[in-house]
């Protein structure tokens, strides 16, 4: 049952708690380049209060060690780690994988956790070029991948694993101007192509007999490029494909501002920076929404405070507060931005079962 913690609903699926925006890649989808605030590491007692804060009140029903960075590079990743478990915790760890064919993966078998996803994202060599990965090979960043994998879901088969893709089929042309060409999954084809050899590489990494064939072909046929996917292939391993995301139109100057629209932002979520702020959403990779800064003040304190109750109270009218979430939630042209906001509400309130698919590969 639903219960109020200052002015937001809680339980929150997910609390994003950001250890780090340091990261040691450099893909040209990702707004890293963007950023204009410092890049550091988050003071470990404060994220142990954090953690502690929102066990002892229930917030949400999973923290999860993301928004951006790379949150095993922190230096006291495994203390912090190991506080939010001793907390009760549920956790989650979304990673880019580097680090797991390494000590860091090796010690990590040491902890069950929640969830584990893997931003895999470019699944071969040609589209893994733009992760800008600099002395790190593809075959080597998938062999240390698979072998941490392997090594995990043997040990762990209730946590969770997912394996993220990023799906180009609707071309982001004006992002495009910033970054090049960004081609990975342009059609279902593709996708099930990609999904096809996955399946068989993970079926033959643990020792299993492939589905029969018929059913595996069958259903797999039913995977179509233009929603949000979530395939099973075993219980607790899936493969995610999303579309290709703009990032709140951060690659992008010419948008008209959004004069109403949805938000999952402080609904099912809301992020904790490396230093401190406390953000509406996920998608905020810069800063712009800070509510209040954790080493000034408690969550509840800043999710009580008078500046987020008129956030809410516009989000409750589907009206935008913040000028940040205007721009994010903004336009090109007349159109679009008379459009997309009425789709927006519709879409992701009552349309969103339409744009999202589950798909079972095995029996």
């Amino acid at each position: 049952m639903k219960k109020t913690f200052g002015h937001i609903q809680i339980p929150l699926k997910r609390i994003h708690l950001e250890l780090t925006n340091v990261c040691n890649l450099n893909c040209v989808f990702c707004p890293k380049s963007l950023m204009t605030r410092s890049s550091g590491y988050m003071d470990k007692e404060l994220a142990k209060r954090a953690i502690s804060e929102i066990a002892a009140n229930g917030l949400c029903e999973k923290i999860t060690f993301h928004l951006m960075g790379e949150p095993t590079l922190h230096p006291h990743f495994f203390e912090i780690l190991e506080h939010a478990l001793t907390e009760r915790v549920e956790v989650g760890l979304t990673t880019n994988g580097t680090t797991l064919g390494g000590p860091v993966g090796r010690r990590l078998l040491e902890y069950g956790l929640h969830q584990v996803d893997v931003s895999l994202q470019t699944p071969d060599e040609e589209s893994f070029a733009l992760r800008k990965s600099g002395s790190l090979g593809f075959q080597s960043y998938l062999d240390g991948i698979m072998e941490f994998f392997h090594n995990y879901h043997t040990r762990y088969p209730a946590s969770v694993f997912k394996f993220r893709l990023m799906n180009t089929s609707f071309k982001k042309k004006r992002m495009e101007r910033r970054t090049g060409p960004l081609k990975v999954i342009c059609s279902a084809k593709e996708l099930r192509d990609i999904v096809r050899k996955y399946t068989g590489l993970i079926y033959t990494l643990l020792d299993l007999s492939p589905p029969p064939a018929e059913m595996f072909e069958s259903r797999l046929r039913s995977i179509v490029h233009y929603k949000w996917n979530v395939i099973e292939i075993l219980p607790n391993v899936f493969f995610e494909a999303y579309l290709l995301d703009g990032w709140g139109n951060a690659f992008d100057d010419e948008i008209s501002d959004a004069w109403a629209g949805f938000c999952f932002g402080m609904r099912d979520h809301f992020g904790i920076l490396h230093s401190g702020d406390v953000v509406l959403c996920c998608m905020d990779y810069d800063g712009k929404t800070a509510i209040g800064n954790l080493n000034n003040g408690s969550l509840e304190e800043i999710l009580s405070s008078a500046e987020l109750r008129r956030i809410m109270d516009g989000f409750a009218k589907f009206r935008f507060i913040h000028p940040h979430c205007r721009r994010c939630l903004g336009s090109h042209g007349f159109a679009s931005w008379v459009v997309k906001p009425i789709a927006a509400i519709v879409g992701l309130k009552v349309l969103k079962p339409y744009f999202y698919t589950h798909t079972r590969l095995f029996e």
